[in-house]
């Protein structure tokens, strides 16, 4: 049974504990002169000690006060974080440390933005413990640049800005408009932050065009999260420099698999490829998989230039439209990628499986690999199924190898779900472009066998590095739920008519129960998504706590180091433990959490502004369907409408109740639905529904549907 692991907690500065040991002992503030007699500092250490003492306010721990003096922030009930501005107006303060949000009402966010670390007074609590309180100081500002719509209103030009967490204009003076034209998207840089009664000022530094365009909204993305963009001079000329074929010196001392019949499985519009596997299948039932990464490590040195933009970046960030990759193309696509018929170096999991699908056995190597073929999900799909002879056919050499995998991968999920894991299978969205790059169609891609296949392979050979590596790493962990979302999520459960015991906060058993429940039911979809917004974001530490959401005692990334850097730093703790014949290497745990923390940033950025982007994308799509008729599945129900979730076009829209014109509806919050007071007509989650699109906000990215009337059937 999975359990979870406690956390390891990291230590202070000696130094710095010293000091707040001094103020924690003085209990009230202490000037700068107070503080060195109590430490008994000469003169020569008094500059040592107040850098000290600016580290700590940095960090919270202590706050400048009037008159010079300072005092413990945890003392005078005040809270250091990053401020999290809803789009309603009030925030969030979330602490630097682990308390609970503190809640910040509109009127005392004051000057402060969203993402700005702040100092918050907790001026009361409330019940279940929620901390309410007032920023009192802006740390440090988040925000530089803004992008977003100018517009005009009399003689004053401002920008309305894209992100929605922005809650107040940038005025812009005549003088800074840069030749921008009115409807234009631009992007400005603050001069003057906001006071408690004046907007922001600033001045435009780059004009991006009109908003419809779709080169636009990949720039708005890119300056909205902060993307870095563009490769710097001395990144290219590293990348420039690193060869586009394997040598056999690069060969030597690694296992030779160029004749191993490894292959490669992707989408159709796949742009690298990290990741080969082989299988062979013995007598007695025993199955032993290589799974191939690509050996991105030996292009990207530690401290190199390439190596210090891979890590800014984090991770490469896929648009339907673009890709914002972490590596430049010479190695993202070029010799790092397992392209089919050329010579690759690569890092190689080997891993023994019984005929349960019980890992028997694991060991890693560098190798030297040439991929036999590049196939996609659906022709392996198809292969499998037997639904297209000409596939079989075209891939006779590969067919019995891929139908091994196809018994292994039932046999690794088996596996899965009896230790708990959450089998989610929530569809993907398919984003078809025409030549201008506009959104025809958004479509659904279901979980296919073949998607099962290299999902099992890797989760597999991320458990066995994580198993072999130990602490310190780069674990990839999930922690158990927070009890409050959980118990919000049983009671949504219970009005849909299933009950989530207790026990699921600690067991994923139980949720798997319930998600084999529903699998079958209208209500499948939504339950999942539901489910997902309960649980804990999975992230990166240096320390194993286990990961929930699988199920797993002990897991990392380690399957695609081309576009995901904590991958390539796990691929460097793999290699130098190796090389060492087995002993783990002398590492610094701290330095490690602490690059897990920023590249769970990066990932976080990243997936929000794919996100962000696919709901622009969906928006542009039904803008062009405005008044055609669609099916669809309620997918959540509230106080003022329903939402809908379209089947010919993977999106989802709202029906207000304001656009239910034949009744009064009332919503019954214990069932999920509304119901007319008249006619008794109910709409409930999982009801299938005929909907009209009635109006598109591009900007608001909003999708406002009616019902098909009755003569319309």
């Amino acid at each position: 049974m999975w359990k979870k692991k406690k956390t390891r907690k990291n230590n202070k500065n000696p130094e710095c504990e010293r000091i707040l040991k001094i103020f924690r002992q003085a209990e009230h503030p202490l000037s700068l002169k107070e503080l060195a007699a109590r430490l008994e500092v000469k003169r020569p250490e008094a500059k040592k000690m107040g850098d000290q003492v600016r580290e700590l306010v940095n960090a919270g721990e202590l706050l400048r006060l009037e008159g010079g003096r300072y005092g413990l922030t945890a003392a005078m009930n005040l809270v250091t974080g990053r401020l999290s501005v809803h789009p309603e107006g009030f925030g969030f303060v979330i602490p630097d440390e682990g308390e609970t949000d503190v809640f910040v009402n509109p009127s005392n966010i004051k000057e402060a933005l969203h993402g700005d670390r702040v100092v918050v007074r907790v001026e009361h609590r409330k019940s279940r413990g929620r901390a309410e309180g007032r920023i009192i100081r802006v740390l440090e500002r988040r925000i530089k640049n803004v992008v977003g719509l100018l517009s005009q209103a009399g003689d004053t030009y401002f920008i309305t800005p894209e992100d929605e967490h922005l809650l107040i204009d940038l005025v812009i003076p005549k003088e800074s408009l840069a030749e921008a034209q009115i409807g234009q998207v631009v992007v400005a840089q603050i001069v003057h932050y906001p006071t408690g009664r004046l907007n922001p000022v600033g001045k435009i530094i780059e004009v991006l065009g009109a908003p419809e365009d779709p080169a636009v909204q990949v720039k708005i993305m890119v300056y909205k999260y902060d993307l870095p963009y563009v490769f710097p001079p001395r990144v290219l000329r590293e990348a420039r420099k690193a060869p586009q074929a394997v040598s056999e010196a690069d060969c030597q001392g690694r296992l030779d698999l160029r004749e191993f019949p490894i292959i490669t499985i992707d989408g159709e519009t796949a742009r690298d490829f990290d990741d080969g596997v082989a299988l062979v299948k013995k007598r007695g039932g025993y199955y032993t998989l290589y799974v191939c990464i690509a050996d991105v490590s030996h292009y990207v040195a530690p401290g190199s230039a390439l190596d210090g933009e891979a890590y800014q970046r984090g991770t490469s960030v896929y648009f339907p439209n673009q890709a914002i990759s972490m590596l430049p193309p010479e190695l993202s696509t070029g010799i790092c990628s397992l392209n089919p018929g050329v010579e690759r170096l690569a890092v190689t999991a080997i891993m023994t499986f019984d005929r349960q699908g019980r890992v028997k056995s694991s060991q890693f190597t560098r190798s030297v690999i040439k991929s036999q073929a590049r196939l996609t999900y659906n022709e392996v799909q198809k292969i499998l199924e037997g639904s297209d002879p000409a596939a079989r056919q075209g891939r006779r050499p590969l067919v019995k190898m891929l139908e091994w995998m196809a018994e292994l991968c039932k046999l690794l999920l088996d596996q899965r779900r009896q230790r708990g894991s959450l089998l989610l299978t929530i569809p993907e969205a398919e984003v078809q472009l025409d030549e201008a790059g506009v959104p025809v169609n958004i479509g659904r891609i279901d979980q296919l066998l073949a998607h099962q296949i290299i999902e099992e392979f890797m989760i597999a050979a991320n458990e066995a590095v994580s198993r072999y590596l130990g602490e310190p790493s780069i674990f990839r962990v999930h922690d158990e739920p927070h009890r409050e979302k959980m118990a919000a999520f049983r009671r949504q459960l219970s009005r849909l008519g299933y009950v989530l015991p207790p026990e699921a906060d600690e067991d994923p058993r139980l949720l798997r129960n319930l998600l084999e429940k529903v699998k079958d039911t209208p209500l499948a979809y939504m339950v999942q998504v539901m489910l997902l917004r309960s649980l804990q974001q999975a992230r990166y530490s240096a320390f194993n706590v286990g990961h929930y959401g699988l199920a797993s005692l002990s897991y990392t990334h380690f399957t695609s180091p081309i576009r995901r850097y904590p991958d390539l730093l796990v691929h460097r703790l793999l290699l130098a433990r190796l090389e060492k014949k087995g002993s783990p290497p002398e590492l610094d745990a701290e330095v490690l959490d602490d690059q897990a923390k920023f590249l769970s940033t990066r990932e976080r950025t990243a997936v929000e502004a794919e996100r962000e982007m696919l709901s622009r994308m969906q928006v542009r799509c039904l803008a062009e369907h405005v008044g055609e008729i669609f099916h669809g599945v309620i997918a959540g129900v509230n106080a003022f409408g329903f939402f809908v979730s379209l089947e010919e076009i993977f999106a989802e829209g709202l029906v207000r109740l304001v656009d239910l014109p034949d009744d009064y509806y009332r919503f019954q919050e214990n069932r999920l639905r509304l119901v007319g007071t008249r006619t008794r007509r109910s709409f409930q989650v999982g009801d299938r529904v005929r909907i009209r699109v009635a109006r598109v906000d591009l900007r608001r990215r909003h999708i406002n549907l009616v019902m098909v009337s009755e003569d319309e059937q």
